[in-house]
């Protein structure tokens, strides 16, 4: 399932397993080019998200087939808004460009906003797919909110002045007995969903901070419950992404991440998504302290979610790798471990966002 006209079937590059494991390529715009306003955002593209919100209604959420059935038709019937590969780009980092190539994702011109609402779709159907053929080991938690963030960006794009509402989320069924690529076909489509979740992320921290600039609170509160349900989107797709065993993660995930199937600059810390994500947290700061005068629970449940997610993401490393081991894509010589260099962007994330009122004069840990 994939709508790829103009292109390239394969980019020059990319290893031949990606292909297999996933539809490619997965077409993604410039997070540079996100609007960062919540008028921007309804302009560009509230009728197509709330087209694709249509299509994933209550009548779709019987169960996890009807729900792909539903997501492929939704995303089959919308108008391909891709206009061609960017090419040469000077915004463009070499460790951004390989681990794009790694995972099948193309840069694309074309408006980035629908360009993002369409990846979001073909990410859902990819999880779907896998969840409804093989099952899942997630837990329900971790699953409602892997499906829930899906749900949030496409309500917030639709209405980016009104707070996504909850919706039912199908169950989904215990995972089948592992059969080859297995592991792989979670890790590539999951770090699809992250990258979307990535950049939905840091269009709602945007336009927190420009809701916030002008004090409209009704929007920052929407732009504020938009990041997180995003954020928790985020940490599902992370576990989702390394449900895997360690004989699983050595014969299939592993080998991808090193010489000489990984391109030579892959890194995850410098994919541009990511980069444009942390950067947002970082400016919306200030954001954050002024919500918190008037919704303190929002703040409270962002940085409940952000942390979370570091914690998952520390335990997916530990799982697979140790506490002490340093990461494959980490710099040459680097004696940091994985899980020691994700705890400390952790601390660092935390302390621009303002701390529960509980926990100002308690236990900091």
């Amino acid at each position: 399932m994939t709508r790829s006209a103009g292109l390239p079937p394969h980019p020059e590059g990319q290893p031949d397993y990606v292909a297999e494991v996933a539809a490619v390529p997965f077409v993604l715009g410039r997070p540079e080019e996100l609007p960062t306003t919540p008028d921007g955002v309804r302009g560009a593209v509230a009728a197509r998200a709330a087209e694709a919100a249509r299509g994933l209604g209550p009548a779709a959420r019987s169960d996890l087939r009807a729900l792909l059935a539903a997501a492929r038709q939704t995303y089959a019937l919308l108008e391909p808004a891709g206009l061609g590969p960017v090419g040469d780009d000077p915004a463009e980092s070499e460790a951004n460009r390989d681990n794009d190539l790694a995972f099948g994702i193309v840069r694309t011109r074309g408006p980035v906003t629908t360009l993002l609402v369409d990846a979001a779709l073909a990410a859902l159907v990819g999880l779907l797919e896998v969840a409804e053929e093989r099952g899942s080991d997630l837990d329900a938690t971790s699953w409602e909110r892997i499906l829930g963030g899906f749900d949030v960006l496409f309500d917030w794009f639709a209405d980016p002045h009104s707070e996504p509402i909850p919706k039912a989320v199908p169950p989904v069924g215990q995972a089948a007995p592992a059969v080859p690529r297995d592991a792989l076909r979670r890790w590539v489509r999951g770090h699809h969903v992250f990258m979307v979740f990535a950049q939905a992320s840091a269009l709602a921290m945007a336009c927190l901070r420009d809701s916030a600039d002008r004090e409209d609170l009704p929007a920052a509160q929407a732009a504020a419950a938009a990041a997180v349900g995003l954020m928790r989107g985020c940490q599902g797709a992370l576990i989702y992404a390394g449900d895997a065993n360690r004989e699983q993660y050595n014969e299939e995930i592993r080998p991808t991440l090193m010489p000489p199937v990984a391109p030579p600059k892959m890194s995850g810390l410098h994919w541009r998504d990511h980069e444009a994500l942390i950067a947002e947290m970082a400016r919306s700061t200030s954001a954050w302290q002024w919500l918190a005068g008037h919704r303190p629970e929002l703040s409270a449940a962002f940085r409940a979610a952000l942390d979370e997610a570091y914690a998952s993401h520390m335990g997916v490393c530990e799982h697979f790798v140790g506490d002490a081991a340093p990461s494959l894509l980490a710099a040459q010589g680097s004696s940091r471990s994985a899980v020691g260099v994700i705890g400390q962007f952790r601390k660092i994330r935390l302390r621009s966002l303002p701390e529960p009122a509980a926990t100002s004069q308690g236990d900091h840990s």
